[in-house]
Parts: C-alpha cells; structure tokens; sequence
C-alpha cells in the first residue's frame, strides 16, 4: 500500500527528479530505478535501463509536472517537461577543459555557474524573473556554444559514397550538441524559479543503494531486491518527512504503515 501511495503522489508533484543505477541480481546486471522529492521516495529493479523499464513501472508515465534527469534519452519520449542535472553537465565540462584542452567548456562551465548564483541572488531577494535579462543569458549561452562549435568543426567526409548512419562525433562534439538541443531544459532552472539546477535530490536517494551493494556485494534474487528496495523507499520518505524512523518501522510489522499524503 505505501509503494502504491508513494508513486500516486509522485505522479502528482510539480518536480520530480529521477535516476538509475546498475544493481547485480542473482549474478546478471539489472537496473535500480528511483523517482523522488524532496517528500517521497520510489524505488523500482528491472533488468533493463531505458524505456522498457519506464512502461513497465508506469510511474513516469502518469507524471506531468517537470523531471530532473541525467539526459537519459528515453527521458525524453515522456510527456512531461524536463530540467537536466547541471551538476552532471559541470563534471563533463571540466573533463574537456582539464583533459582535453577545451577553451569553450571552462567559458560554459563559468557561465552556468554565474547563472546559477544570479538565480539564487533572485531567489533571496523574491524578486520576479526579469525576461530581458533571461534573454541575455540565453545570448551568452549562444554564444559560447558557436565558440565551442568552431573549435571543434564537423570533419569533412571522405571520398567516395557516403556510408549510412550517423557521422561519429567526440566527446566535445556530442555534449555541445546535447547542449544545443536542449538548451530549454538545461536552463530550466533560469526560466522557472522552481527548478532546482541539479539532480541531487535521485543522487542522494541512490547513495545509500549504492553502499548496499558495497557492503553485500549483489542481490540473490530478484524478489529479494525488490523487496529491499521497497523497504528502502519506505524508510527514506520517513526520514523526509520527520519522522521515528524505529516507530515506522514498528508500525509497518504491526499492520498499520506509515502513508505519506503530500505531493512536494
């Protein structure tokens, strides 16, 4: 009942953040999903990833509000509005600047980062959201992202015909590309004050799964994994709301389990 209760209030948030992490059951590599907020935590194993696992779980299905992610492309075919994980983005920058040697990525990470602190100095002030000043950071995005395109051209097919499929790209290639497709969820958090600027909130939720695995190694079973995960998702929205975490957990064998009733 509370894993029912749980997933209902999700599908009923404004924000909801989600991510996925590998988990080995009965020695083969599934897949731990979770979808929370700052309220409520869900967590669900499959033994696939992307899209599949999505419509198995009809979760992410029902949802409407705005999905923090990782950029997961099977994210994208739900019918809601998305934010991506900056925090993710800044990590991936600091690799092609530090590692690779790209001028434009410390000028994006920067400007991101200047965003971000504009939007919390906003934030303090409760002041309202100025469009012209929006319209300038999205300029300056455009800006850097044309910069980052001239430094790393498309290469020039070679002779002959031309081979099928998609032309192969780098790693600075592919992310400004992703970056310029979803320039709208990237900024999110500039347009829309109510959307955090990373995915903390599922990376926090899966850290504690993650140390599991650590400590145990893998799941025997894939009941046993669910039921883990179903527990786990039920201490975590306890500790979110405040609660005795000992008391629920004493409610919970006793019949009468705690039940979260606000979508946040």
């Amino acid at each position: 009942g509370f894993e029912a209760a749980a997933a209902n209030l999700i599908t009923q948030a404004p924000v909801a953040h989600a991510d996925e992490t590998g988990l080995r059951v009965a020695g083969k590599l599934h897949w731990l999903h979770v979808v929370s907020t700052k309220t409520l935590t869900w967590y669900g194993v499959h033994r696939r990833r992307g899209g599949e696992a999505i419509g198995h779980f009809a979760l992410l299905t029902r949802f409407a509000g705005r999905l923090i992610h990782d950029c997961l492309s099977a994210y994208f075919d739900l019918n809601c509005l998305h934010g991506l994980c900056n925090a993710h983005l800044l990590r991936e920058l600091a690799f092609l600047h530090e590692v690779l040697r790209q001028k434009w990525a410390q000028r994006m990470s920067g400007l991101l980062l200047r965003m971000h602190r504009s939007v919390a100095a906003c934030k303090a002030r409760a002041g309202p959201a100025a469009a012209p000043q929006q319209a300038a950071w999205s300029r300056k995005y455009q800006a850097v992202l044309r910069a980052g395109f001239a430094e790393n051209p498309e290469p020039r097919p070679p002779p002959g015909p031309r081979r099928r499929g998609r032309p192969k790209h780098t790693k600075a290639q592919n992310l400004l590309l992703r970056l310029r497709q979803h320039e709208r969820s990237v900024l999110a958090f500039l347009y829309d004050r109510g959307v955090p600027f990373s995915n903390n909130q599922a990376e926090q939720d899966i850290r504690m799964m993650k140390v599991q695995q650590k400590i145990s190694g893998a799941f025997r079973t894939l009941e046993g994994a669910r039921t883990f995960a179903r527990i786990r998702a039920y201490l975590s929205t306890a500790r979110k709301n405040k609660r005795d975490v000992f008391e629920d957990i004493v409610a919970a064998l006793d019949g009468r389990p705690f039940m979260p009733s606000v979508a946040e």
